[in-house]
């Protein structure tokens, strides 16, 4: 999708930087690492690691977990509406929102609107529960060391995100794609929307030196 958007929206021959956060980190390097020549580096922020992927649980105990963790996402996916019509509500996503905002005061009225809205359209509840029951494919670690790779990587995450672990992303600096890794204190998950004065700088720096590679 990241592919067509890029050929049917931006269009153009020359190739574009990828800027994602959380879990659309994973499609972004995906898209890199699938069309090389078309993406000339990818900033991530905060990257999303998956903990529910079947490769993170101890292996001794993933016999018994996997069925348990699968048995969930597939009740959520089959029967999961009267669920998730109950939580797409104002109220419970600015709750939910103030976990991963390190500051509770950025979570404004604007802010559950922009993320309500589309929670509101047919068919979203699948979306959302066929995200979170999607325990397969790669993890990020898994996609910096692909050899297929080229393009280079900006890490950067806030260090008061509850989701990211923090000795888990600056271990990504062992990656050759990875240029750097850079702590954003007193942020969360999301540093571009509570701190876009420190990481605007940042991101548009990478943009302009991978235009100019």
């Amino acid at each position: 999708q990241l592919l067509d958007f890029e050929d049917e929206v931006v269009g153009g021959d020359e190739p574009v930087t990828l800027v994602a956060n959380s879990i659309g980190s994973i499609s972004a390097l995906q898209a890199a690492i699938d069309a090389p020549a078309r993406i000339n580096g990818v900033a991530i922020v905060n990257p999303n690691f998956r903990e529910l992927h079947v490769s993170e649980q101890p292996a001794l105990l993933r016999p018994l977990l996997v069925p348990i963790i699968e048995a969930v996402q597939r009740t959520l996916r089959e029967r999961g509406q009267p669920l998730f019509d109950a939580l797409a509500r104002p109220a419970t996503v600015q709750q939910i929102l103030k976990e991963p905002y390190f500051d509770a005061d950025m979570v404004t009225d604007e802010l559950v609107d922009v993320l309500l809205t589309p929670l509101l359209q047919p068919g979203s509840a699948d979306v959302v529960f066929d995200t979170l029951s999607y325990s397969a494919g790669p993890l990020p670690e898994q996609q910096l060391a692909d050899t297929r790779l080229e393009a280079p990587v900006l890490v950067l995450y806030g260090e008061q995100d509850p989701w990211t672990p923090p000795a888990r992303v600056r271990a990504l600096e062992r990656f050759a794609a990875v240029q750097r890794v850079v702590p954003l204190p007193g942020v969360g998950h999301c540093p571009h929307d509570e701190a876009p004065g420190t990481v605007n700088p940042l991101v548009l720096d990478f943009v302009r030196a991978c235009a100019a590679r």
